[in-house]
């Protein structure tokens, strides 16, 4: 065998072998993490849920109500837009309409800040009432129990911030379906690794629970407001302001409404350079994880020899094994139906980390914005952006909103 193709080999058997140790990883963390939970004693202040929204998804009024049913004592839910134009606008009114005993708030305002959700948040939080503050993003769907899973831990002393495992669910697309194995192979295991071998150092922003104080240490929203990710450092920066963070064995849905292969491209092709952005030497290593590139690439290697093949047979069987050991673990039964698609997706995750080396530019909401080497986004000139099909226009609704004062 050549010397490339031995270093393939061992590529792929280090591969094969990571995912036992994500295996084990999970194992270790759902264990301990539950067994945490349930010697807690039951702490339940008043919250409010923060829902940044731009754009009415087909999903959205569904993820809403999800939030009205919550069994919480007292909670207020702010959901906040940037323009009276959104769309988003008239799904929250129809909510405010079914549920007039929860305390709905629509603030419509438009703040400073390349990141929109960020700069929502800035001006949502002049609603918000209550110490412990709830970030969901709009395609976050929830259980009952959600509010309690979040907050109770906030507790104990100096823990300043809590934030959850998601899924993806995906919506009956092959897009969607495709988008939920991305985020169910990769997110899932990835996280649940790097809690372990590194400790908690940031935040995931499907779902984030923080103590009012420990945001103010860090400045507020506001100091997040110019920076692609805004979850990651904003667990990051209240770790480094002397709180303490937890990761949850609760997983909640983030529903996955994507309607082409090219948007779920776009997705995760921004979602990689954020991650490079944040952590570029550890993001080039991750490579060495990628367990189906390597072993197709030993095949290849070796002539499609019997070895290629029996390590292409091994690397993968690790793979679906742990994976589906994972997604149990985790309550994610349905992407166990799909998870021969695995080997196919990890290939197309492969491509996506060759690419976000390959430039900087990210689209997001409709903008363009280069992501600049501190995590920093910047609009980019009109000359410079790809031209692309007008959007149609958006009715105005005629509704009841809670416009902010400027």
């Amino acid at each position: 065998m050549t010397a490339v193709g031995t270093l393939l080999l061992w590529g792929a058997l280090c591969a094969a072998a990571y995912q036992l140790v994500q295996l084990a990883a999970a194992q270790r963390f759902f264990r301990r993490a539950r067994r945490q939970v349930s010697d807690r004693r039951p702490f339940a202040p008043p919250v409010t849920v923060l829902k940044p929204l731009k754009g009415a998804g087909p999903e959205l009024e569904r993820n809403l109500e999800s939030f009205c049913r919550l069994r919480y004592p007292l909670y207020q839910i702010v959901c906040g837009v940037a323009s009276p134009d959104d769309p988003a606008i008239a799904v929250v009114q129809r909510i405010q309409r079914r549920f007039p005993r929860r305390d709905i708030v629509l603030a419509v305002a438009r703040e400073a800040g390349t990141n929109r959700k960020v700069a929502n948040l800035v001006h949502m939080m002049r609603h918000a009432r209550y110490d412990v503050l709830v970030l969901s993003d709009a395609d976050v769907r929830v259980e009952p129990d959600y509010l309690h899973a979040m907050v109770a831990p906030l507790a104990e002393p100096g823990l300043g911030l809590t934030t959850a495992l998601y899924r993806g669910i995906a919506t009956g697309t092959l897009a969607s379906r495709v988008e939920s194995l991305f985020v169910n192979t990769h997110c899932l295991p990835m996280f649940v690794t790097a809690e372990w071998v590194q400790g908690l150092h940031n935040a995931y922003g499907a779902s984030i629970a923080v103590k009012r104080q420990a945001l103010e240490a860090i400045g507020g929203f506001a100091s997040l407001a110019h920076h692609l990710a805004d979850d990651y450092l904003l667990g990051e920066r209240i770790g480094r302001a002397g709180w303490r963070l937890e990761l949850l064995p609760h997983v909640v849905g983030t529903v996955l409404d994507a309607t082409s292969l090219r948007e779920v491209w776009r997705h995760q092709l921004r979602w990689a350079r954020t991650y490079r952005a944040q952590q570029p030497f550890g993001w080039f290593c991750s490579v060495i994880t990628h367990t189906t590139l390597w072993a197709c690439l030993t095949v290849a290697a070796t002539r499609g020899s019997l070895l290629g093949w029996g390590t292409l047979a091994l690397a993968l069987a690790c793979r679906i094994l742990a994976l589906g050991s994972i997604l149990r673990l985790a309550g994610e039964r349905e992407t166990l139906r799909w998870l021969w698609l695995a080997p196919l997706t990890d290939l197309a995750y492969s491509l996506v980390w060759l690419a976000s080396w390959l430039g900087r530019h990210v689209e997001w909401s409709g903008e363009v914005l280069r992501v600049e080497p501190d995590g920093r986004l910047v609009p980019l000139p009109c000359a410079e952006r790809p031209t692309a099909p007008a959007a149609p226009a958006v009715p105005n609704p005629v509704a009841r909103t809670a416009q902010m004062p400027r």
